[in-house]
């Protein structure tokens, strides 16, 4: 029963973060100060998650919560947007002035500094990042095509819909070698990787799809036949929607907007598989991804953490993953790692021993061999292989 409700710590978030942005003025950076307190404390104090999955009777009841995301997202991205136009456009001032006795209109004079609309970006680009493009991922793992459709509107919110073919047609393939994007190397820095991977996982979802779509005789710029395609259309869609709601200005804040919700991705993208090496061809294994069993990322995320077994069985739902205790571990929670990858000398000095000891005993031969070029290459201080080899 209890992972029943915990499938709805996310659309609970939603709710709650909707309330806190509702007041306007400074409480702009509750969202961001509620979520990173209690995830922190949540991951810091509460003991690691090392339940395994039991058997559920009705998985209707674990998608629901994730199919609440989408239209909890475009309400509370629609009132941000709202608050940063003027005027009452579809009556939403109106109706929570008249049904939940809050005046928006009072809330949207009070934001009056461009520190306050910091911290709503902050947390709201937060939310479209866990809610929409954690549950995105989880549903455009599937095939079905109603979770499909969910899966990439969700993923409009960061400006991202082709992280729906990159993902799971490039980076469960060429996860842990050179040929991902999305795999950071040795040495790097988030503030490298992101442009990196941004740039390269884009231009590979679309050599995909066009080369998927050839073989069909179809063009990638056909919208009926390309996913590619109509991915970015929706994109501009919300961009459209941001115009209208408040004009020029709302253009731009939604731009940056999307901006923080994409950073916040490829942060977690950055620390997932860090370093991590693997003979291409080879199988994919647990050892080739960072997990986290902290209680905040496992329950929260949708199980996203787990991202050892998610790697080995690339479509298992979320409330089926297994711990895996013996797997490389993380050495924070994701919303500590995403604080720490924003510091590279503290990312190198918590990352290095993690990397000496899957060097030492996850790697095989052949993957020690690859570990020990990238160590050399990568100019980290500190790795055993380095040391090793230069002594």
């Amino acid at each position: 029963m209890s992972k029943y409700v915990k499938g709805w710590l996310m659309p609970a978030l939603s709710v709650l973060m909707m309330w806190m942005v509702a007041h306007g003025g400074w409480w702009m950076w509750a969202p961001w100060a509620f979520v990173l307190t209690v995830f922190l404390s949540a991951d810091m104090f509460m003991p690691h998650d090392l339940s395994e999955p039991p058997k559920y009777q009705n998985a209707f009841l674990l998608n629901l919560p994730l199919y609440t995301i989408l239209p909890l997202l475009a309400v509370l991205n629609f009132m941000v947007l709202w608050m940063f136009g003027s005027g009452d456009m579809l009556g939403l001032g109106a109706w929570v002035q008249q049904n939940l006795g809050m005046d928006l209109f009072a809330a949207r004079a009070r934001t009056d500094h461009w520190g306050m609309w910091a911290g709503c970006i902050l947390g709201v680009g937060l939310m479209n990042a866990v809610g929409g493009t954690v549950t995105g991922h989880e549903l455009t793992h599937r095939s079905g095509k109603f979770d499909l459709f969910m899966g990439r509107w969700m993923l409009a919110f960061t400006c991202d819909t082709t992280f729906a073919i990159e993902h799971v047609y490039g980076h469960h393939v060429r996860v842990a070698t050179p040929a991902d994007p999305a795999t950071a190397r040795r040495g790097e820095s988030f503030y490298k990787f992101t442009v990196r991977s941004t740039i390269q996982s884009y231009v590979h979802a679309y050599q995909l799809e066009k080369a998927r779509l050839a073989k069909l005789g179809k063009s990638v710029w056909n919208p009926f036949a390309s996913p590619f395609l109509r991915g970015n259309i929706e994109n501009i869609a919300l961009f459209v929607a941001a115009y209208y709601i408040a004009g020029l200005p709302g253009l731009a804040f939604w731009a940056v907007l999307a901006f923080v919700g994409k950073q916040y991705l490829e942060i977690t993208n950055y620390f997932e598989h860090y370093g991590l090496v693997r003979v291409p061809g080879e199988p994919v294994k647990p050892r080739h991804s960072w997990n986290s069993n902290h209680w905040g990322s496992t329950n929260v995320l949708y199980s996203l953490a787990r991202h050892s077994h998610h790697h080995a069985e690339g479509e298992a739902p979320y409330w089926t993953l297994h711990a895996y205790p013996n797997a490389p571990m993380l050495p924070a929670g994701y919303l500590g790692m995403l604080l720490i990858a924003l510091v590279p000398p503290l990312f190198k000095s918590l990352i290095t021993p993690a990397l000496n000891e899957w060097d030492e005993k996850q790697a095989t031969p052949a993957e020690r061999k690859l570990a020990q070029q990238a160590s050399r290459e990568s100019g980290m201080a500190g790795l055993k292989i380095i040391n090793a080899k230069l002594a």
